[in-house]
């Protein structure tokens, strides 16, 4: 025996593990608000947030309709608003004559899915038929779906239309003439294409879509809640998905074996109840020869009794929940929230155990899971979308199989606590063009929140999670210094509103959300606020400061200032020396304002006036005769700051606020934050079709029933 083969035998044998294939990006065209869009993909989960109506559903709703096998007709209410003068650029083209240009003209739907693999794969399975090229190199393959017209069909499509095409009026008449044709000339079709010559491609059918990406959906609404609705037990249902999944499994499988031995079981209680009832009914029915009917002569009918075990489990299984003394409680009887949780787990279950069965075909699991947040409790919340990740384990270790399962979870939700607790990298912010188009019409973007440049990610990650502010899903944003702004400042938008000053519809009356930052860390959130393009307040304190005998800057008030100790100021104006005096010239005629933001700090309340270094000095300052601050509009402007310093400090800051927010009405807001207030206001968000309920036209004097999210 050689020296050298005891070293070999004690080198670790290791195994290469390859990683199965997943989407890492999908790019949508024209449907719906997703006019021009490019969705990246998380390897688990990917969440997606925003304001109502901002195209999150419509990326779950193309997918599953574009890579699902069976036919599809979509109508010209798919189609992108923009693309309606597209249609009459292409009859245009065709009224002259130009057939070719007219069909390059004419829009179509399509769906781009990116897929990557492993470059030591040496099985490709079912995504064989989605890999063209040739370069032993290459770890991607792109699919694209396409809605478009047939070839050989545009003149039927354009068939009588209108002579001319009247500005105005000319494309809408157009669409009604083509718009119902749309779901009978337009057909879905396939390719596969090469990454390195888009020239490059085969057409593949959706049935090889389908083996290679499986796609399944849970929906918002389960009927859960109202019990007039039938199904009333929707988790006893979900029990016909799992028996349906364990008959397709592999013979002799476990799961197989169960559902064969359960088919054997129902046949034998069906023969028995087949015999029975045939028995009841020759003692309970007449023969035929004693109906006396001409033509039916002396046959007599017999009885066969079909049950079918799918639907057996479907409409007679449900599930019961032990109460006491021995009584069992119907599903119904259980809470919303778990109810809720246990039909979602379940209907995954029966998703995984649909994909396992088929293991051999499918290669991507797509599940796409709307608002999980219905009924569930905020730590519930959080808990289910960390758990998403640990269920591609757990499933298959419940069957006992090695392999995980190969899942991507696509999350649509309003819940700060779900988009918070995942991480900016899984998140993708949906939010309508701000640059909408003359006709009104409007598309989405898809932010990566990766992608935000000089974000500290980190740092708003932490903070976002331990206050739960909802800026992906408000109209407007206001940052805030502290306690006594986190009270005042709803208050002072009712007032303003109830004063009319905010015009119909004002900020209370809009998704408003106001997050306590401090003025330390405010000018962090600066990039991150552009990035989302967020119209936002922030209202922060001038924080006067002045150099003592020893040059360290001490709080003063703001005549004896020169400079601010405010952080979030200074980074505004990118200048850390900026003086007082600059300061009030910068906010002198209107609010300092850079992309969609806003800043307010204390300006004096009459031009050449008293101004206040902190909220509660500008407060006093605003409403002397509130304190009771005699002949103070005979003392000088440096009296005037001094008195109202020393008053303050005198002041608990929560019993303050508490006191002018909730009891005190005799009041009006300091000039530097109904001015910023009423700029907000003005910053008017791009409209949806649904929006954030309206509330009443009477406000509640109580803080909590304000319209404002307080976070």
């Amino acid at each position: 025996m050689s020296a050298s083969q005891p070293e070999l035998s004690e080198q670790p044998q290791t195994t290469q593990t390859v990683r199965p294939p997943r989407v890492t990006r999908t790019d949508v065209k024209n449907f719906r608000l997703l006019r021009d869009v490019s969705i990246a993909f998380d390897e688990d989960v990917t969440v997606c947030v925003g304001r109502n109506n901002t195209g999150k559903t419509s990326l779950a709703e193309v997918l599953s309709r574009f890579l699902r096998p069976g036919d599809i007709r979509l109508r010209v209410e798919d189609f992108s608003a923009e693309t309606y003068s597209e249609f009459s650029q292409a009859y245009k083209a065709f009224a002259t004559g130009g057939e070719e240009a007219a069909r390059k003209l004419l829009p179509e739907i399509s769906l781009t899915v990116f897929i990557s693999y492993d470059k030591e794969t040496t099985e490709y399975g079912s995504l064989g038929p989605l890999i063209v090229d040739l370069d032993p190199d290459c770890t991607e393959a792109i699919l694209t779906v396409r809605y478009a017209l047939k070839p050989g069909t545009l003149k039927d499509f354009f068939r009588d239309g209108p002579d001319d095409l009247v500005e105005g009026w000319g494309d809408s008449l157009l669409l009604s003439l083509i718009g119902p044709r749309i779901p009978h000339f337009f057909e879905r079709s396939a390719v596969a294409v090469d990454p390195a010559d888009p020239t490059n491609f085969r057409n593949v059918s959706m049935s090889e879509v389908a083996r290679a990406i499986k796609v399944d959906f849970v929906k918002a609404q389960r009927g859960l809640d109202d019990e007039t609705e039938r199904p009333k037990e929707p988790i006893g249902k979900v029990f016909e998905s799992l028996f349906i999944g364990a008959s397709k499994a592999d013979e002799n499988s476990p799961l197989r074996d169960f559902a064969d031995d359960a088919e054997v079981a129902l046949g034998e209680i069906f023969s028995s109840l087949d015999g029975k009832i045939q028995d009841m009914y020759d003692k309970m029915a007449p023969t035929v020869s004693d109906f006396g009917y001409p033509g039916l002569g002396n046959r007599n009918f017999s009885t066969r009794t079909t049950l079918d075990a799918k639907r057996l489990l479907s409409n007679f299984t449900s599930i019961r929940y032990p109460g006491s003394a021995g009584i069992e409680l119907p599903e119904s009887y259980s809470g919303l929230g778990s109810r809720n949780l246990l039909l979602i787990l379940l209907t995954l279950f029966s998703y995984y155990r649909d994909y396992a069965a088929q293991r051999n075909q499918s290669c991507i699991h797509l599940v796409f899971i709307e608002e999980p947040e219905a009924h569930l409790h905020p730590q519930m919340q959080e808990i289910f979308i960390h758990q998403l990740r640990i269920f591609k384990k757990n499933f298959p270790a419940t069957d006992h199989e090695l392999d995980s399962w190969n899942a991507q979870f696509l999350v649509t939700t309003h819940s700060a606590h779900i988009a918070n607790r995942v991480g900016f990298s899984a998140v993708r912010y949906f939010r309508l063009d701000e640059h909408s188009e003359p006709d009104g019409a409007m598309s989405s973007q898809v932010l990566n929140l990766a992608d935000a440049p000089g974000v500290s990610k980190d740092f708003l990650h932490k903070y976002l999670t331990l206050t739960r502010a909802d800026l992906f899903f408000a109209d407007k944003a206001i940052l805030i210094e502290g306690t006594s702004e986190r009270l005042f400042i709803p208050a002072a938008i009712a007032r303003l509103d109830q004063a009319g000053e905010g015009g119909r519809g004002g900020l209370a009356s809009q998704y408003v959300t106001v997050m306590e930052v401090g003025g330390a860390y405010a000018h962090l959130f600066y990039p991150f606020l552009d990035f989302l393009g967020l119209p936002t307040l922030v209202i922060t304190d001038l924080d006067a400061v002045k150099p003592d005998s020893s040059k360290r800057l001490k709080s003063c008030c703001v005549t004896e200032g020169t400079t601010t100790s405010n952080e979030g100021i200074k980074k505004w104006f990118n200048n850390g020396e900026i003086t007082l005096a600059e300061l009030e010239k910068l906010a002198d005629k209107e609010v300092p304002v850079i992309e969609k933001r806003g800043l307010a700090y204390q300006v004096p309340e009459i031009p050449g006036g008293a101004c206040g270094r902190t909220f509660e000095d500008a407060f006093i300052l605003a409403n002397p005769e509130v304190f009771e601050l005699r002949d103070f509009a005979t003392t000088s402007v440096a009296e005037q700051e001094q008195q109202a310093r020393e008053l303050a400090k005198g002041q608990k800051k929560s019993n303050f606020a508490v006191r002018f927010a909730v009891v005190e009405e005799s009041w009006k807001p300091p000039r530097y934050i109904k001015r910023g207030l009423e700029w907000l206001l003005h910053q008017t968000p791009t409209p949806t079709t649904e929006n954030m309920p309206k509330p009443d036209s009477e406000y509640d004097e109580e803080l909590p029933e304000i319209q404002v999210a307080i976070r």
